[in-house]
């Protein structure tokens, strides 16, 4: 059994956060393609009906302690498929300032279509996002119904 495909969307590098403002986070297109999930004007599309799994990656500047960090996945029209806040002091000493999060769903043009990764925090500051990543793996693409 060859392992799914995993396709890595990243941000390009820090994204000032402004306090009390969700922000959606601009991902770059990955280097390895797929035919059936790419980066579209709505963030990631899924083009192929499947059950895929994606897993979240958000790093917060972990020396900045106060205030709370919320980061999701939002889908348009529906509830998100990851949704954590964390006090910021708890998500340094846990994870040095790192929310990972994972879950999956059956995806795709007729389902849920797309994915925006959005992240709030109300420290009263901007606070930096290092980095931060959806990455998808396609475990059973495309889907058959039995």
């Amino acid at each position: 059994m060859t392992p799914p495909v995993t396709i890595r969307f990243e941000t390009a590098g820090p994204v000032p956060v402004p306090s009390r403002d969700l922000t959606p986070l601009p991902l770059t297109e990955p280097e390895a393609a797929s035919n059936n999930v790419a980066l579209g004007k709505d963030g990631i599309v899924f083009r192929t009906e499947g059950w895929y799994e994606v897993l979240l990656d958000v790093a917060w500047d972990p020396t900045a302690r106060g205030g709370t960090r919320f980061s999701h996945t939002k889908i348009p029209g529906q509830e998100p498929l990851h949704s954590e806040a964390i006090e910021a002091r708890v998500l340094a000493e846990i994870s040095e300032g790192r929310q990972l999060l994972r879950g999956n769903s059956l995806f795709g043009p007729e389902r849920t279509s797309s994915l925006v990764l959005e992240v709030w925090q109300d420290s009263g500051d901007e606070v930096d996002v290092r980095g931060a990543a959806l990455i998808v793996r396609e475990l059973r693409v495309p889907w058959q119904f039995v």
